[in-house]
């Protein structure tokens, strides 16, 4: 069968919310070559295969997209000299901006099973999120959502959440704002005079938990 090569746009609330993860996986398990990247407009795709799978791509880019994307229009167009070995997340394209970012996030019913997991590398982490949750226009400075635009861009992935960003069939691959006790921000208790925490509050389990026992008590 005859292959063609087509440059997809997508528009919507498409950034920062694992979409090009989606993409890439539903790309790969199709044996689809090409791209997939953020840019000022929203999600680019640049692929090439048989007409019918690159229209079940689009299918599947509809019934399966991700719980926090919005999609307003897709469009498509033929592709001049495209030549790609594989199916790949390209970087970012720094053009004009004219795209949604997703309000942030609950957190999802798998990061709260986490939290609450002593065996957890996120065991009562109070910043645990995923591609299906957590902060999004509250981290973000500029687009394209890319973690070096966002207020994470001071926090170097530790190797574990490294490893986890990086693999595809992970929920926190290319989560931005991905981070644990090792490599993410730290929340502490402190009095607004400025003394120390009595010591009564050490019997909590963490800052967190002191904070909790202090509203019980007024």
């Amino acid at each position: 069968m005859s292959e063609t090569a087509e440059q997809i746009r997508i528009y919507g609330t498409v950034q920062g919310v694992g979409f090009r993860p989606t993409v890439y996986r539903i790309a790969k398990t199709l044996g689809l070559r090409g791209e997939v990247s953020n840019d000022g407009q929203g999600v680019l795709i640049k692929v090439v295969g048989d007409r019918s799978t690159i229209n079940q791509l689009i299918e599947k880019i509809h019934s399966e997209r991700p719980p926090l994307a919005h999609i307003e229009t897709i469009t498509r167009h033929p592709l001049e000299n495209a030549n790609f070995p594989d199916f790949i997340i390209a970087a970012s394209n720094n053009n004009t901006v004219c795209t949604q970012i997703a309000p942030d996030a609950a957190t999802c019913s798998n990061c709260k099973s986490e939290i609450f997991d002593p065996l957890s590398r996120w065991y009562r982490y109070p910043f645990t999120n995923c591609t299906h949750c957590g902060p999004r226009l509250s981290i973000i400075k500029k687009l394209p959502y890319d973690r070096k635009n966002t207020t994470m861009a001071d926090f170097n992935l530790c190797p574990e959440c490294q490893q986890d960003y990086s693999d595809p069939l992970n929920r926190r691959f290319h989560a931005q704002p991905t981070a644990c006790h090792v490599c993410g921000p730290k929340a502490w208790l402190e009095r607004a005079d400025g003394k120390p925490v009595s010591a009564d509050m050490f019997s909590m389990l963490d800052d967190v938990d002191a904070v909790c026992t202090l509203i019980q008590r007024g």
